[in-house]
């Protein structure tokens, strides 16, 4: 996209497989920036780096992502909820930067009382031109014994795959036998196993599948061949999976309460404190209308190409321009994993 601007880029990361193309070791950036460079930070947890990025003498933008609540991770997780509670804690350091653009509405209203939500810009995070949005559909939709749910993204506890789990058990009660595809890494084995004896004790570990990580070719199929998706995070900045889904023309099943409920249609959203149980009739309902076949919902598609146009190049020049930057080179680094730098010419 910056390139597509007229800027040069360039990528630093603090933690990469060396043999990325094109990333290079975060160090260099503070050994390389100039004062007529753009620097944009992506964050979304603690940053060792946050004041040195600050320190520096040139424009700076942050891309805020959200911070995961740490009560939702620290029983499995306590290292990371320890790292989000050192987040959170930081969180006032972000006023500091010369604008600030939030991939959701609900992750902007997260920085109140630290600086005016009103002045950050939301933008998704995503771009029109990704493969997965570009890449020619299916005519129709694919065949399947019986209707198959998907979920995609890290299998940790505030995705609460758990209840996916018990919302297939929910649905075989009512005699209406469905699969569960999980696609996503699964970093915590004890969060895995406890998964896999959940799914055992309901009698159901037969019809789910944890696919695990998966290249694009597979997960695309996966999205064609799925008749919905359920998203049943406590904590989503945004929720890429459902934007994608709805792009392959397929229902979403969103649990309200977080961002992702900003960009699907209300009734797909399910309020937050909902019993699972109000979830059987909706799902069984526009599932048991396939008949064999995944429907592509030309309705879904049009709804996602909608909020693609909120991530479209004019918005991120229109962002440049407001920090005085029109074109040439920016600098940019992704917490704990990747920066661009764009330096002007």
């Amino acid at each position: 996209m910056a390139e597509r601007l007229g800027m040069t880029a360039e990528l630093y990361a603090s933690g990469f497989d060396e043999g990325t193309h094109g990333v290079r070791p975060l160090e260099a950036l503070f050994d390389e920036v100039r004062r007529d460079d753009l620097v944009l930070l992506s964050y979304s947890i603690f940053d060792p780096c946050l004041g040195r990025i600050l320190a520096l003498d040139c424009k700076k933008i942050c891309y805020f992502h959200g911070v995961t609540d740490p009560q939702l991770l620290r029983a499995l997780e306590p290292r990371t909820a320890q790292l989000c509670d050192k987040a959170l804690a930081q969180l006032p350091l972000l006023a500091g930067f010369d604008a600030l653009v939030a991939n959701s509405h609900g992750t902007a209203k997260s920085l109140a009382g630290i600086v005016d939500t009103d002045a950050i810009a939301v933008v998704p995070p995503v771009f029109p031109d990704m493969y997965v949005f570009r890449r020619e559909m299916p005519r129709r939709g694919r065949k399947r014994q019986e209707p198959n749910l998907l979920m995609v993204g890290r299998v940790v506890p505030h995705k609460r795959v758990e209840d996916g789990i018990e919302l297939l058990a929910l649905l075989k009660h009512r005699d209406f036998n469905a699969t569960l595809s999980i696609v996503g890494s699964t970093p915590n084995y004890d969060c895995l196993k406890f998964l896999i004896n959940h799914a055992r004790r309901l009698g159901v570990l037969e019809r789910v599948d944890f696919k695990g990580m998966l290249d694009d070719a597979d997960l695309f199929e996966c999205f064609e061949s799925a008749n919905g998706l359920l998203a049943m995070s406590r904590h989503e900045g945004f929720c890429v999976p459902v934007l994608e889904a709805m792009h392959y023309g397929k229902p979403v099943f969103v649990r309200g309460g977080t961002a992702a409920e900003e960009i699907c249609p209300r009734d797909s959203v399910f309020d937050a404190h909902a019993e699972l149980a109000a979830w059987v009739p909706v799902v069984m309902q526009r599932l048991g209308q396939c008949a064999g076949r995944c429907p592509i919902d030309l309705a879904y598609v049009r709804h996602a190409d909608g909020v693609l146009q909120r991530a479209s190049d004019d918005v991120w020049r229109a962002l440049f321009s407001g920090v005085g930057v029109a074109s040439g080179f920016a600098r940019a680094r992704a917490s704990g994993a990747a920066a661009s730098v764009q330096k002007r010419r």
